[in-house]
């Protein structure tokens, strides 16, 4: 059954059987969160119409030597730009993927091979990664803190850049560095001169791109400045949107929209109302009672527990509803301990992110669906992942939290 229709048919099936009202069971509607992932869709097709996230891609692998190891990492580079411009990890993941594949059948790599492997690895890595740098990147991250609201606990776009972005950074080029160790090198040769020629093939900036790129930085503005404006950011991106389509702009055309992902808008709500639903009916505080005996301890067992409990749930739970089922009870037992919300929240996002097996987590999937991925690469690349994560959790991020404080 396709995961829309259940989506669809869930918050009514609240409303029919008493279980909870409207105003609960539609109250994601009423977010900007919907919103602003669907402008970060149609955003998204766009720049891909425009040829400004191919642009980019090519620039920065150029920048970075156009060897094979500069490919991954130019791919990663590109991936933390886009990610602040663009906010829908879904949409960046089915881009990043298929030029990742491109780059593959360009340099004639052999499916299942170590270094089509490593390209494609790179690829879907490069979307998903950076997506914890930044507030608005990924949907995990809204809903988790919208989650944590209820118990008090709110972050402003800068903040969280602050306590998140340096040290994401680095693991989203830790990553990398897994990727070129696990499958090894290759020679300079002919990589170079195929990203030369085909970022000569683009010409100088279009008109396009320029006015794409004075709506971006525009759009950065607004959600640096969050804090003097009042204005939930993901309007912005709404607004963006709006400005594309304008006459005498005219970026956005009619297969941007009607190519939009809506079933993965109604999916998010529908995954929101869940946790709004549990929350009316009191399941967070039995939820909580029941895992605090878990969770209690000093603040690295938190950390720890709360990334355990992520990762095993993974197997069982799609990470958009284990996310909107328990960050709240989550951040309620924080809150009763009086302990940081913030490495708490951020170890459990980044749990979610670990898997071992394709069929986890769905934009996965869709990269190792192309069949160039070996299940044994695939496997024995993310399993080295999540230790690594878990490990870079404890060691890197909580040092970097407690000096902020």
């Amino acid at each position: 059954m396709p995961y829309v229709i259940p989506a669809m048919f869930l918050p009514v099936l609240y409303v029919v059987t008493g279980i909870a009202g409207p105003a609960a069971a539609f109250a994601p509607w009423g977010h900007y969160i919907p919103w602003m992932l669907l402008a970060g869709m149609i955003l998204t097709y766009i720049f891909d119409d425009a040829g400004l996230l191919r642009r980019i891609s090519y620039w920065a692998i150029l920048k970075t030597g156009g060897s094979f190891n500069g490919l991954l990492y130019g791919l990663m580079i590109s991936g933390v730009v886009i990610a602040l411009i663009l906010p829908d990890i879904a949409s960046r993941t089915v881009l990043f993927v298929a030029i990742a594949f491109g780059i593959c059948k360009a340099l004639e790599l052999p499916p299942l091979s170590r270094r089509a492997s490593a390209v494609m690895l790179a690829g879907v890595m490069s979307a998903l990664t950076p997506s914890y740098i930044y507030y608005t990147s990924a949907a995990q991250t809204l809903i988790a803190w919208e989650a944590a609201s209820g118990s008090g606990y709110t972050i402003s776009w800068l903040r969280y850049l602050l306590y998140n972005g340096l040290p994401t950074l680095i693991w989203c080029f830790l990553t990398i560095l897994i990727i070129q160790v696990l499958f090894g090198r290759a020679k300079k040769e002919h990589y170079k001169s195929y990203f030369e020629e085909e970022y000569r093939k683009m010409g100088k900036l279009s008109i396009k791109e320029k006015k794409l790129a004075v709506i971006s930085l525009g759009l950065c503005l607004f959600v640096v400045l969050e804090s003097y404006h009042g204005i939930e950011v993901g309007w912005g991106f709404v607004a963006a949107v709006f400005l594309c389509y304008l006459p005498g702009i005219n970026l956005g055309t009619e297969h941007s929209y009607k190519d939009a992902n809506y079933a993965l808008i109604i999916f998010v709500a529908s995954c929101m109302a869940i946790g709004a639903v549990s929350n009316q009916l009191g399941a967070g505080v039995f939820i909580a009672q029941n895992l605090q005996p878990y969770l209690s301890g000093g603040l690295v067992h938190m950390v720890a527990a709360s990334w355990l409990l992520a990762v095993i749930l993974n197997f069982v739970m799609t990470p958009l509803a284990a996310v909107s089922c328990l960050s709240g009870p989550l951040a309620g037992i924080v809150n009763t301990m009086d302990a940081p919300i913030v490495p708490v929240m951020y170890a459990w996002n980044q749990g979610l992110e670990q898997i071992i097996l394709p069929y986890e987590y769905a934009l996965i999937l869709l990269a190792f669906g192309y069949g160039y991925i070996s299940l044994k690469h695939f496997i024995g690349f993310f399993s080295v992942r999540m230790v690594a994560n878990i490990l870079f959790v404890v060691i890197v991020y909580l040092p970097f939290w407690m000096i902020f404080g």
